[in-house]
């Protein structure tokens, strides 16, 4: 369909700390051995619950979304499921009929998923009736952006296509020029009034106009580096994310950058490499590191307040915030709680191995492991 080597994601890769010895030995760093802490804090553990059945053995960060009745999860087999948030009970589930590749994207009443070969699918939100079905030419590789009547699709390929909410038909496309290496991962696209910010896997930050997809601005968050293409590689993969009037967001083996959100410019850059996410509180922006370190910048400046590197190669998700703590889960099954002033570990509970990122609502985290558990907890 397209002439794609897709980089495999694999934890033993992501990790190398060099290049050098590449195919002469296993330059896989071991997690770090849990450090010994006193918990200062006790999360409750509200309900438990079963969510589908996950991602099987695939790396992907596919994520959940949350409204304010549901939980909405898709695991890679086709099921998608709605868990009601005050009991963890299932409202509904369905079976898309093909294997889901994003997580599930929510908007306008409807709840978007997409497949290995291009399928789209609509739902109720409320029901998980189907409202309308579409194939498009690559895979989605994102989680749908929903906005307006609009839905916005990100592919593999390197295209932005926007259907319409009601009926699925294409309204325009956007392409960036991919490189032939990329990781098996996406960000998603992020709709704010009537523009999009997408980051594609040659290192650039687009912002588009939601209704014609024309673009605003494009800026490149990093330049590829070194003679080897795996050296070169600096996928957007880390969600952007808006904070007050700034745009951040990360690329791997590149930087992290804050830009103007109206002019796409540069306000400041720390070198990084990122494939997970970041949250932003306080005037603070905190971000997980290829390696599982923790960095916590001053939005403003771009210094960095702390780092935490006692998680390393555990394979942190991106973080969440609940109350005074930055919250991390990792590979090896963990949820740990940070502080949000320095970085020390104030709590920690095991739950099962997890790629997606805890999400906090009105103080209420929930945390979905890779066979399909969903948890809530509070603090």
């Amino acid at each position: 369909m397209y002439n794609y080597r897709i980089f495999l994601l694999y934890v033993f890769f992501l990790f190398l700390t060099a290049c050098n010895g590449f195919f002469e030995k296993d330059n896989t760093p071991k997690p770090a051995s849990l450090v010994f802490i006193t918990p200062e804090i006790k999360p409750i553990r509200i309900w438990s619950t079963k969510a589908g059945t996950g991602i099987d053995d695939d790396y992907l960060k596919m994520g959940f979304s949350i409204t304010d009745q549901a939980i909405l999860t898709t695991s890679t087999n086709g099921l998608v499921t709605s868990i009601d948030k005050k009991q963890g009970l299932e409202n509904w589930q369905i079976y898309a009929g093909f294997p889901i590749t994003t997580a599930p994207g929510i908007g306008d009443d409807l709840l978007v998923v997409g497949g290995r070969r291009g399928e789209i699918l609509a739902l109720q939100q409320g029901t998980g009736r189907t409202v309308w079905k579409t194939n498009l030419p690559s895979q989605a590789f994102a989680k749908p952006a929903i906005q307006n009547g609009i839905v916005v699709i990100k592919s593999i390929d390197g295209y932005i296509r926007a259907l319409s909410s009601k009926n699925g038909n294409i309204l325009w496309t956007f392409q960036q020029i991919e490189p032939n290496l990329i990781l098996r991962s996406a960000s998603n696209p992020l709709i704010s009034h009537h523009d999009i910010i997408a980051g594609f896997a040659n290192g650039n930050l687009a912002k588009l106009n939601l209704y014609n997809g024309q673009m605003v601005w494009t800026e490149p968050i990093a330049v590829p580096q070194g003679a080897f293409a795996i050296q070169r590689m600096i996928d957007i993969d880390a969600d952007p994310i808006l904070f007050e009037h700034d745009l951040y967001a990360a690329t791997y083996q590149g930087k992290i950058s804050a830009l103007d959100w109206s002019t796409g410019k540069t306000r400041w850059s720390h070198d990084i490499s990122s494939y997970t996410g970041m949250v932003a509180d306080h005037d603070t922006i905190f971000i997980t590191d290829a390696k599982s370190h923790l960095f916590a910048f001053d939005a403003n400046s771009g210094l960095i307040n702390w780092r935490q590197d006692k998680l390393e190669a555990r394979v942190l998700t991106a973080p969440a915030i609940q109350g005074d703590y930055v919250v991390v889960g990792d590979a090896q099954g963990y949820l740990h709680w940070l502080s949000k002033r320095d970085g020390h570990i104030g709590a920690r509970e095991y739950i099962g191995a997890m790629y997606a990122a805890p999400i906090v609502q009105n103080g209420i985290l929930y945390a979905l492991t890779n066979s399909g558990h969903l948890l809530a907890y509070r603090l």
